[in-house]
């Protein structure tokens, strides 16, 4: 795809900018030549001193110096809260690049006066999201995290406290917006908890969006147990990706209703396209079904007004 002369504007715009801070990114321009990342033009979220963050991997051993092979202070488990207290340079660990962050551990069962404790930790183990819930409807709380994999997707986790090593974590990739639009891989996602009570289960949406213009993708994740046993690690399953694009004058956009009651989501899709001049705008509904852990299209309108319209 040629990108506009508009949409090369914002990609000017866009590219001169860091990641903010309050969402991850991991994500770099391909090489016309290789048609790979090239890695002294990669870009992550750096995390600044006195940010509360979580480990978002399985486990990570937390070092005693900022090195691959620094001394082992402590191993620590998904979901861990840490703050960070100082920043590294820039630097390669196995296939990610990163920075090292100086963390001290927060542990709200020690005892009070007790010194935390400290060590270092890659960046692309650290995770501003955590979330924890009755994923799969068991009773017991899980916990969720999600990073950025050396795929350049956002991989969430989920674990189960109750279940033993190593088999207690669940894990999705998800595809992100690329913020080189039309050439490049990883970009920005933000992440929230939906509870059951809003969508009729309970649904991590993951928003992934350059901050101008190009593709753009919603993604929620589900985790679904086996029929309500304790103690059982389930699967975290990608139930529905919805993509939209914002390349003047062409626009692709959609808005979601869940219906909780009927575990139902219906999706309007408007879509903006010029043809001879004249901008032609379509607008389309599509209702979706809670199906073990996805969502399917309902075929049959759900309602007669469920139709597409075409204006010029």
């Amino acid at each position: 795809m040629t990108p506009t002369p508009a949409l090369l504007l914002c990609l000017a715009l866009t590219q001169s900018e860091p990641p903010p801070a309050s969402v991850l990114e991991y994500s770099g321009p391909m090489s016309e030549e290789s048609g790979a990342v090239d890695r002294e033009e990669i870009q992550f979220t750096a995390f600044a001193p006195g940010q509360l963050l979580y480990l978002g991997v399985d486990e990570a051993n937390l070092r005693a110096t900022a090195a691959a092979d620094g001394a082992r202070v402590q191993t620590l488990m998904l979901g861990t809260p840490v703050r960070v207290m100082a920043a590294g340079a820039r630097a390669t660990v196995g296939e990610y690049v990163n920075a090292w962050y100086q963390v001290s551990v927060v542990d709200a069962q020690a005892p009070q006066g007790t010194a935390p404790v400290t060590g270092w930790l890659f960046g692309n183990t650290l995770t501003p999201f955590r979330f924890e819930a009755d994923l799969d409807g068991d009773g017991e709380l899980e916990v969720a995290t999600v990073v950025m994999s050396n795929e350049f997707k956002a991989r969430v986790r989920v674990l189960e406290p109750n279940v033993k090593p190593p088999r207690r974590v669940s894990s999705v990739d998800v595809d992100v917006a690329s913020t080189v639009y039309g050439g490049g891989r990883g970009g920005p996602v933000d992440v929230k908890l939906l509870p059951a009570k809003k969508a009729g289960v309970p649904l991590l949406q993951l928003d992934s969006a350059p901050e101008r213009c190009g593709d753009f993708v919603t993604s929620y994740v589900s985790y679904t147990g086996t029929g309500g046993k304790k103690g059982v690690l389930g699967k975290a399953r990608l139930a529905l990706v919805l993509g939209g694009l914002k390349d003047p004058p062409n626009e692709s956009t959609f808005k979601v209703s869940f219906q909780a009651a009927k575990k139902q989501v219906l999706v309007t899709r408007t879509s903006i396209e010029e043809e001879e001049g004249q901008p032609q705008k379509v607008t389309e509904r599509k209702v979706y079904q809670w199906q073990d852990g996805e969502y399917a299209e309902v075929k049959k309108p759900a309602s007669p007004d469920a139709v597409s319209e075409v204006k010029p």
